[in-house]
């Protein structure tokens, strides 16, 4: 037989573990959600590459920081080559979407095959002051003689030998003729 006063000792020594139990529970809580933003944290320290490719112009150190939308470096994705021939207006009417094309490097004299993927559909006109950046902008070779306008086209290379390296922004010659 239990006595009231030890069975009340009991309910509150009970009632005090309960307490810190729930308590503990709450600090557990705490320190779990406080590892998850730790982990998180550590997650966004890791810096993973969209794609493959090269890492270009990097003059960053171990200790610098890095801050949002501040570039650190360039990455050139590999598999994005292609080349923007700039055609007088006047030859258009022979280059379609399709035809191949053959260039050549500036660089090494090779030649590589492609294809034409589009044709520029707008252009600055010089005559106007416009600015806005967002269609191409040839500058004419002779300024103060009437030329036709350029036009980007742009080449999307096939078959690239693994021994060429390409640039990019280096120059190269096109030819354009019917597949």
């Amino acid at each position: 037989m239990i006595s009231a006063e030890d069975l009340e000792s009991a309910g509150t020594a009970l009632s005090t573990a309960n307490a810190v139990l729930e308590a503990a529970k709450a600090v557990t809580g705490v320190a779990q959600a406080s590892l998850e933003h730790a982990q998180w944290q550590l997650s966004q320290t890791v810096i993973k590459a969209p794609v493959d490719g090269w890492v270009t112009n990097l003059s960053t150190r171990v200790g610098d920081y890095a801050s949002v939308g501040r570039p650190l470096f360039a990455l050139v994705d590999s598999h994005s080559f292609y080349v923007i021939g700039y055609f007088e207006e006047t030859k258009l009417r022979h280059i379609r979407a399709g035809d191949s094309a053959e260039v050549i490097l500036y660089s090494s004299k090779q030649k590589l095959q492609g294809h034409v993927s589009s044709i520029g559909r707008a252009i600055v006109d010089q005559s106007v002051e416009s600015g806005t950046g967002l269609v191409a902008d040839i500058k004419p070779n002779i300024p103060w003689v009437r030329l036709a306008q350029r036009v980007p086209v742009r080449i999307e290379l096939s078959g690239l030998p693994p021994e060429i390296t390409l640039i990019s922004g280096t120059t190269c010659t096109v030819s354009i003729g019917r597949p």
